[in-house]
């Protein structure tokens, strides 16, 4: 069963990294996203404006600063902004972020 509503559908989207799609609503000071990963996927380290998330199933592996931490149903994260990240997605992981600012820009979202 999804996580989320099949209404969520209608939220405009952004290819976060090839193949990965995510449903974002922008508002004035920032942007929130919700998304399910199928398969394993590996995100490689970048940096951008304040993100804070919670793992709503399945885990990720965050290294941030070169610090891996494993996070899990329920739990929540914080990477404060400028701060370099990647991450490891586990199929099945479904997670909600918000970032400050706008992290996607109008023309890359459809």
């Amino acid at each position: 069963m999804p996580t989320f509503p099949e209404w969520f559908k209608a939220f405009k989207h952004v290819e976060l990294w090839p193949g990965m799609e995510m449903a974002v609503l922008s508002g004035h000071n920032g942007q929130i996203g919700f998304q399910e990963i199928q398969e394993e996927t590996l995100v490689p380290e970048h940096a951008h404006g304040g993100q804070w998330g919670v793992v709503l199933e399945g885990q990720i592996e965050f290294t941030i600063q070169g610090r891996p931490q494993v996070y899990r149903k329920g739990e929540y994260y914080h990477i404060p902004a400028g701060v370099p990240h990647s991450a490891k997605l586990a199929a099945g992981t479904a997670f909600i972020d918000v970032w400050e600012g706008q992290r996607f820009p109008p023309e890359r979202m459809k």
